[in-house]
């Protein structure tokens, strides 16, 4: 027995001595792993963070960078849902052929489909950026969020496979902005982000109180039909609102109020491609045309709706008494439209012209609040068909976090035109409420759970084929979900 202890204390001797060595010996690599590192107990999963959306930095998730320095920052996420779905669109059957271009017939009708409840949804997401401070103070940096593309599946083409279907997903930006920024002067971000409503509201306002997003155009939603999926009006943290490229301008705090600025020439990068013909399929346009993402005037009749020269204005404050946190902002934004001077009578469209404001009060682990959109703007941030009537649209919340754990519930209620097909004769009307749980398993992993219910109802408008009709007036659904997000 002593000479086996002899020999293992010498065999974990030489263990140790090898691995000690060893570690002395290898270059530090940070891309292979060899560098342990404590796991952040809320990882900044997300192009947006605090040293590039408030004029001061502050303590975060993100390191805040000292005079000379450099933070740089590679982060991402994995989600894997299990969704259960059941609608009044799971069923249907097309009464008419579906004809494509040149009038040929794509599917013939009395065709009947049905979908089944359960799916499986998966995504990842990479973020990347760099926080910088020079040596006299002054801060800038940028932020790339990158996305994944899916593909659809084809009747003709169905029996592809799962290798197959994998080679339709691809990546592409969806956030990339650049930011300079003084604490005594503000922060100006310039590039495709965040306006004034997402930085303001940053889902508090709104409740995206979970991983998969509650009503802000949440992971539970995505998985209902297209034309069940209602958007949350305000555009807070949502892609019609944070993926135009624009300038955004931050004042420094005062007794906890700032203000800020917002314009964007249109609402497309300037790199769009030209599409109104084959000539103009390069970056930007040969030639002034339809496809343009500058266009300012046009004869043809679908430019009429296209937003230019977005501009907001907006006051938030944030500030706490005795305990009772509060965020408080509001918003007005405007627009013009691409100036139809074509002779045919085309349908019409206000320019965009609304206010937006938000609350959150927070206590002992509670967080009530709201968020309210009314002007003229027809659902998240469109334009509003002339004799119209004006959007009045609200979102109410409750959450309580303790610990690891936070619950929470929304509802929403959106009051707007909807089809501009039946302006002047009926309105849409669209009803949700979500509720769900969130529970932070260890840092970096979460789990929860969601159930959603949805209502959309407006007479004259089929839901089904998304366009004018007697049938599918009203439709409902509800949905369950558990999910997890792994965060880096």
């Amino acid at each position: 027995m002593r000479k086996l202890l002899l020999a293992s204390a010498a065999v974990l001797g030489a263990t140790s001595w090898l691995s000690a060595n060893a570690q002395t010996q290898l270059p530090v690599s940070y891309t292979q792993g060899q560098v342990a590192s404590t796991p952040s107990a809320s990882p900044p999963a997300g192009a947006n963070n605090n040293n590039n959306t408030i004029a001061a930095p502050v303590p975060g998730a993100v390191a805040n960078p000292t005079p000379g320095t450099v933070v740089i920052h590679v982060n991402g996420r994995v989600t894997t849902e299990l969704n259960g779905v059941w609608t009044g669109l799971d069923k249907y059957t097309n009464t008419s052929p579906v004809t494509g271009v040149g009038g040929q017939t794509l599917l013939a009708a009395g065709n009947s489909f049905k979908l089944q409840p359960t799916s499986i949804t998966n995504f990842a997401r990479i973020y990347t950026g760099v926080d910088a401070m020079a040596a006299n103070g002054l801060r800038y940096g940028g932020a790339i969020e990158i996305r994944e593309n899916f593909g659809g599946q084809s009747s003709t083409n169905s029996n592809t496979g799962s290798s197959g279907y994998s080679s339709s997903e691809t990546l592409f930006v969806r956030r990339a902005f650049g930011y300079i920024a003084a604490d005594n002067i503000g922060i100006l971000r310039f590039g495709q982000g965040d306006g004034l409503i997402s930085l303001y509201d940053n889902g508090v306002t709104t409740f995206q109180f979970t991983p998969g997003g509650a009503l802000g155009g949440g992971d539970l939603q995505t998985v209902f039909p297209g034309n069940l999926q209602i958007p949350l009006a305000s555009g807070a943290v949502q892609g019609a609102e944070y993926t135009t490229t624009r300038l955004v301008y931050l004042s420094p705090q005062f007794y906890g109020f700032d203000f800020g600025l917002m314009w964007a020439p249109n609402t497309t990068n300037g790199y769009a491609t030209g599409t109104g013909n084959t000539y103009n399929t390069v970056l930007g346009c040969s030639f002034a045309d339809s496809g343009c993402s500058s266009l300012s005037s046009s004869t043809v009749a679908g430019d009429a709706a296209r937003e230019i020269n977005q501009t907001a204005v907006g006051v938030r404050y944030q500030g706490s008494f005795s305990g009772l946190g509060v965020l408080a902002y509001g918003v007005y934004e405007f627009a013009g439209r691409v100036h139809y001077t074509g002779s045919a009578p085309i349908q019409t469209y206000d320019n965009l012209s609304f206010e937006n404001a938000g609350l959150a009060l927070t206590y002992a682990g509670f967080t009530v609040g709201g968020n309210w959109i009314g002007g003229a703007v027809n659902n998240q941030l469109a334009p509003k068909p002339s004799g119209a009537p004006n959007e009045n649209s609200f979102v109410l919340g409750v959450t309580y976090k303790t610990g690891p754990l936070t619950v929470g519930v929304v509802g929403e209620d959106n009051e707007y035109q909807g089809s501009p097909a039946t302006t002047g004769h009926t309105q849409r009307k669209d009803m949700a409420l979500d509720v769900g749980a969130a529970y932070v398993i260890a840092p970096g992993i979460v789990g929860y759970a969601e159930y959603l219910y949805q209502y959309r109802k407006q007479n004259g408008f089929n839901f089904a084929t998304g366009s004018a009709g007697s049938a599918y007036n009203t439709i409902q659904g509800q949905g369950l979900e558990i999910g997890t997000t792994i965060y880096w």
